[in-house]
C-alpha cells in the first residue's frame, strides 16, 4: 500500500473556524509533478506572499502555501444544487470543533482537511453507533469496490450532511476490516445557529471543486445522494452548463483530480448527477432495485414482500446482475467506449444545438448502452426499469467517473494500475 500523505495534528479553535497551520505538508513524495508556474505576489496585511500556479486539467488552481480565504459557508437552508461561488482558491476551514481539540488531519492535495476517526473525543458515541439508514445508501458496493482498488487510503466524502453520511460510512468500513479514513466535507454549517449543546460532527467546509490535484494511488472521493434538483432549474443548470457558461461542480471536481474515482449515487428523486457529468468521464455504473422502506409502520408486510422482491432481481445471474456485468467492462473497452461516445456526440449534435436544455450527458450514453446491450444480449435499461417500476420498486445506481490521467503531462513516474469493477454483485 503506498502511503504519500503524511498524518497531521492541528489545534483549532471553532470561534474563528480557520486553519491554523503555517505551512502545510509537501506534496506527495513518490511521483514530482510537471508544473506549469507562474509566480504571483498576494498581500495578506503588510505582508506578501509569493504563490505558484499549476495546470490542471479544468482550471488553474493555486497550490497554497499559506491558507487563502477560509470558506464561511451559511447557514440558511437553501435549494443548492450547484456551488456556483467564484472561484477563489479557498483553503478549508474546520466547523464544529471544541476550542481545545486537536484534530487529525491529511493532505489531500492541495488542501489540509480533518478526518472523521471515531476515536477521536470529539466524535459522539451515541452518533457513532448510529445505523438507521444503513441500507438506504447500500455501502456494499462501495466495499466491494475498495476490495479491488486496495490501494485507497482516504475517501473524501463529499456533501456529508453535517458529517452523519460521514460517520455511518466509516463506521462500516470499520467493521468490515478495511483501514481508510473518511473525511467529512461541505459548503455549509448547518449547526451553525442551533441552539448550544447540539452534538454536531466536525466537518471541512469547502467547496468540492477547491480540492485538486489529490493522488490517485490513495485517494477516492464520494456523494452520496447529492442533490441536483429537478424541473426548471434543473434544466437551467444543464443548459447553462452546455453553453459553458459554467461547470457542475463534480465534474469540476473529477477534472481538478485526474486518475482519482469519483464515486455518486442517483435516486429517483433528488440526486441525478448523471445530467451533468459528460458521458467521456463514466468509469462504470452498479445498478440495483431498491424497496423504498419509508412506509407506514402498518405495512409491513408489504416492506418484507418488496424487500424479499428486490433481493431477487438483484440477484446474481439477474437481468440487472447481468447489465452490471457489461458495465464493469467498461474500463478495459475505454478506447471504443470514448470513440463510439464521441461518434453519438457527432451524430446528436444538430439536436443538442436546438435543445441544449435536455440532459444530454445521461441520453447520450443510455443510446451507447441501449446499442451494447442489444450486442451482448443483455435486456436493455429501459426493460428493467419497467419491471422495478411494476413491483413497486426504486431503480438506483452508484456512478463511478474518473478522468483519465496523462502521464506525460501531470507526472514524471507512472501512476498506480488501477483495478477493474469485475465481478461486482
Amino acid at each position: 500500500m503506498i502511503r504519500d500523505m503524511e498524518t497531521a495534528h492541528l489545534n483549532v479553535k471553532t470561534t474563528e473556524q480557520v486553519s491554523t497551520e503555517k505551512t502545510p505538508p509537501d506534496k506527495p513524495v513518490h511521483c514530482t509533478q510537471k508544473q506549469e508556474i507562474t509566480p504571483f505576489l498576494k498581500t495578506d496585511g503588510e505582508e506578501i506572499h509569493e504563490q505558484q500556479v499549476f495546470s490542471l486539467s479544468c482550471r488553474d488552481v493555486a497550490y497554497l502555501k499559506t491558507p487563502s480565504r477560509p470558506y464561511p459557508g451559511t447557514s440558511r437552508c437553501t435549494s443548492v444544487y450547484m456551488d456556483n461561488n467564484p472561484q477563489g482558491n479557498y483553503s478549508a476551514s474546520y466547523a464544529n470543533l471544541p476550542e481545545t481539540v486537536t484534530p487529525e488531519t491529511v493532505r489531500i492535495g492541495n488542501q489540509q482537511l480533518i478526518t472523521l476517526a471515531t476515536s477521536q473525543p470529539f466524535v459522539d458515541s451515541n452518533l457513532a453507533a448510529e445505523r438507521r439508514f444503513l441500507e438506504l445508501y447500500h455501502f456494499d458496493f462501495l466495499v466491494n469496490f475498495l476490495y479491488q482498488n486496495n490501494q485507497i487510503e482516504y475517501i473524501v466524502d463529499i456533501g456529508c450532511n453535517r458529517g452523519t453520511i460521514s460517520l455511518l460510512m466509516q463506521n462500516y468500513l470499520n467493521e468490515k476490516g478495511l483501514r481508510i479514513k473518511v473525511i467529512p466535507v461541505d459548503v455549509r454549517n448547518d449547526y451553525a445557529n442551533e441552539a448550544t449543546g447540539a452534538r454536531a460532527l466536525p466537518i471541512n467546509l469547502i467547496p468540492a471543486q477547491e480540492i485538486a490535484n489529490a493522488s490517485p494511488a490513495t485517494t477516492l472521493f464520494t456523494a452520496t445522494h447529492p442533490f441536483t434538483g429537478s424541473g426548471s432549474g434543473a434544466r437551467r443548470l444543464n443548459k447553462e452548463i452546455r453553453e459553458g457558461i459554467t461547470d457542475f461542480y463534480l465534474t469540476a471536481l473529477i477534472k481538478n483530480n485526474p486518475g482519482c474515482f469519483v464515486l455518486t449515487t442517483e435516486d429517483p428523486y433528488v440526486s441525478s448527477p448523471q445530467h451533468y457529468i459528460p458521458p467521456e468521464l463514466v468509469y462504470s455504473k452498479h445498478y440495483y432495485a431498491y424497496p423504498n422502506f419509508l412506509i407506514p409502520k402498518a405495512c409491513e408486510t408489504e416492506k418484507a414482500i418488496r424487500q424479499a422482491k428486490a433481493a431477487e432481481m438483484n440477484a446474481e445471474n439477474s437481468d440487472i446482475h447481468r447489465l452490471n456485468q457489461l458495465l464493469a467492462k467498461l474500463p478495459e473497452m475505454r478506447d471504443s467506449y470514448q470513440a463510439e461516445i464521441s461518434a453519438l456526440k457527432d451524430q446528436l449534435q444538430p439536436e443538442i444545438v436546438k435543445k441544449p436544455d435536455r440532459f444530454w450527458p445521461d441520453e447520450i450514453f443510455r443510446l451507447y448502452l441501449d446499442k451494447r446491450s442489444r450486442i451482448e444480449g443483455v435486456r436493455s435499461y429501459d426493460d428493467i426499469q419497467y419491471d422495478v417500476k411494476r413491483n413497486a420498486l426504486e431503480l438506483r445506481c452508484w456512478h463511478v467517473f474518473r478522468q483519465d490521467m496523462n502521464t506525460s503531462e501531470a507526472y514524471t513516474c507512472s501512476p498506480p494500475e488501477q483495478s477493474s469493477v469485475y465481478g461486482l454483485n
